[in-house]
């Protein structure tokens, strides 16, 4: 008896801290503020008929859709900053919040990210009816999972390219970075943090290695020196998974800054026209 117990005991530990996991690596805000760019709203159904939603802004003749996905944090109000870097240049630009962010309603998890994620590419394609060929895959740190996960599973479409900006290796990785401020996977204490801190972090572990091997289609990582979240060393690891990838190495360029990026990301796509 004493046995089931302890077990019990221990089972219920990890939920809870399961449960405390997912409120670390999640910090949406609910309150949006106005935006300064002429987005159209959008609105979408996730896969249990909640509405998602974002904001559109067209393309101008003959370039692409970006489709971007966000980060831990805010809401769509908050990256605003990634459209005036890249509108101005002729890009579309489409933005969403996931279940829980913003004016979503639901609880944000792995699961409802990655499916919310496709929802968003459908709806671009069969309701805004982009072409994936038009359409770029756009992540930014916690958001590039979201983003090889939809190039991954949507791998037969023909998507123009997908860019990474910031990217990681999992959530464990990431919480390890965090705490010990070094990214140094030859160290034994990091392996032993992040094989410790894994359990905790089973529902939102975002491991991007094994999408990131199955990629085929036209891929430029993004990662800057000065990135003071995302080491880019952890960056340039992700990228070594991905066959073929392009890279950009910025000697500046904050976490949440996107210009440092978008001079680099324009010349690749031109470059593929």
């Amino acid at each position: 008896m004493i046995w089931l117990i302890l077990l019990a005991a221990a089972a219920f530990i990890w939920y809870v801290l399961a449960r405390l996991g997912a409120h670390i690596v999640f910090r949406p805000q609910k309150k949006r503020w106005p935006l300064k760019l002429p987005f159209e709203n959008a609105a979408f159904d996730a896969p249990d008929g909640k509405k998602i939603t974002g904001v559109y802004l067209p393309a101008k003749k003959d370039f692409p859709t970006l489709l971007f996905f966000h980060g831990r944090g805010g809401n769509v109000s908050h990256f605003e900053t990634f459209a005036q870097a890249y509108a101005p240049l002729g890009y579309g630009v489409f933005m969403f919040d996931y279940r829980g962010f913003g004016l979503t309603r639901g609880r944000p998890s792995q699961k409802t990210v990655f499916e919310d994620a496709l929802a968003a590419a459908r709806y671009l394609m069969n309701v805004k009816k982009i072409r994936p060929q038009d359409i770029v895959l756009y992540g930014h740190s916690l958001g590039n999972a979201p983003a090889l996960y939809t190039a991954s599973t949507l791998h037969k479409l023909p998507f123009k390219a997908l860019i990474l900006q910031s990217p990681f290796l999992s959530t464990p990785d990431m919480a390890v970075c965090l705490w010990t401020h070094a990214y140094d996977p030859s160290s034994w204490f990091y392996r032993l943090s992040a094989a410790a801190v894994t359990p905790f972090l089973y529902f939102n572990r975002f491991e991007n290695t094994a999408p990131a091997r199955t990629l085929k289609l036209p891929v430029l990582a993004c990662m800057s020196r000065t990135d003071a979240t995302i080491p880019w060393r952890m960056s340039a690891r992700l990228a070594d998974y991905i066959p073929h990838a392009k890279r950009f190495l910025s000697p500046t360029g904050g976490h949440d800054d996107f210009a440092w990026a978008a001079q680099a990301a324009n010349d690749f796509l031109k470059n593929l026209s």
